[in-house]
């Protein structure tokens, strides 16, 4: 709130209301309003007005203070941006298979629709999935040769990722120690290469 310094000198009462959603437009940003969260900031009667606002359009209101906002901004960014890209290079990587991106990007929404799904219903971790879930180590490896040929500026990406989502697969519990630290040690040969 520190923007608005001279204004409340002068009297004003300053106040933030964050909406945590990606907006591509302005029309399809008014239709994802309901359920979303919304950072508030400010004194006490403006965090009681903006939670009014928040809750009368459905929304989830959070309380945040000054210094918490760059990690909250941060975790949108994660999902808007980053994520968008992620995506985006996901369905590029479809051209290496003959197919367009535009349809690799169809082929891949509807699996983003579910994980979405099975994040809201099953929550962490047991929303994780997939070969690393599994210990399926001849999976991680064919994909690794995958795109050191086919995509290697994805490569870095893939290693960090997965290093990152390692320890949700194995608090799933279906991982065992020694299949994740033969995942891990993969990845970081991979990603150190």
């Amino acid at each position: 709130l520190d923007v608005f310094e001279d204004a409340v000198r002068q009297g004003a009462v300053a106040g933030a209301f964050h909406p945590l959603q990606a907006f591509s437009s302005v029309e399809t940003g008014v239709e994802s309003l309901p359920g979303i969260t919304f950072g508030i900031e400010g004194d006490s009667d403006m965090r009681a007005y903006l939670n009014e606002l928040a809750l009368s359009i459905g929304g989830n209101p959070i309380f945040l203070k000054s210094e918490d906002k760059a990690l909250y901004h941060l975790t949108g960014v994660l999902m808007g941006n980053l994520l968008t890209g992620y995506v985006a290079v996901a369905a590029q990587i479809w051209e290496h298979l003959g197919v367009s991106r535009a349809d690799g990007l169809r082929a891949l929404v509807p699996m983003m629709r579910q994980v979405s799904v099975n994040l809201e219903t099953s929550g962490v971790p047991g929303a994780m999935a997939g070969p690393f879930v599994r210990g399926d180590i001849g999976t991680v490896r064919k994909h690794l040769d995958a795109l050191r040929s086919a995509a290697p500026e994805m490569l870095p990406t893939y290693c960090h990722m997965a290093l990152t989502a390692l320890p949700f697969a194995l608090e799933k519990g279906n991982l065992s120690q020694e299949h994740a630290a033969e995942i891990s040690e993969l990845l970081m040969a991979a990603k150190n290469a």
